[in-house]
């Protein structure tokens, strides 16, 4: 069984070490990293449009089932979310990246309608397709393709807010 650690809006820690599937309590927030993977192919910085890894959510997914999206999922207790991205590259799609790897590109957060919430770590990094295709967790996802970062842009964006999207094409203008 996994835990996580729950804050409250501003941040502060309020319960340690709570089963994450617990029922989400008004006011309360968890931690979670996306990891936005450019790959080591793709032009330099204004040299032309990246290309990028995105991986389709298994289709008996509980949020956003079947959509194509970054890599990412929830810190876990006692975990920083460096360390929790790259265990979720490693769990999700088979890449070891190391910490010096990825860069925290912006932080952001997310509170829903019940008062219930999440502080977004997203991490980028540049990585290799591997040769043979990608090695990916069936279970959390469906399938995993490479593609130009509008096209990327346009999948992700259909369940994120505008600022948001600004922090994606700042890392694509970056990485």
């Amino acid at each position: 069984m996994e835990f996580v650690d729950i804050f409250d809006k501003e941040g502060r820690l309020i319960r340690e070490d709570v089963p994450k599937h617990d029922e989400k309590r008004p006011g309360e927030f968890r931690k979670h990293v996306l990891i936005m993977m450019k790959t080591s192919d793709s032009p330099a910085p204004g040299q032309g449009e990246g290309m990028y890894v995105v991986q389709q959510r298994s289709l008996k997914a509980k949020y956003y089932a079947g959509k194509w999206d970054m890599t990412g999922g929830g810190v876990r207790s006692g975990e920083t979310p460096l360390e929790a991205a790259c265990r979720e590259v490693q769990e999700e799609l088979s890449i070891a990246l190391l910490p010096e790897q990825l860069k925290l590109a912006f932080e952001s957060s997310v509170e829903w309608d019940d008062g219930t919430g999440l502080f977004v770590y997203t991490f980028m990094c540049r990585v290799d397709v591997p040769a043979d295709g990608f090695k990916f967790d069936t279970y959390e996802v469906n399938d995993v393709k490479v593609m130009p970062f509008h096209e990327f842009y346009d999948h992700v964006m259909d369940h994120n807010d505008e600022d948001f999207g600004q922090g994606l094409v700042r890392i694509e203008n970056t990485l």
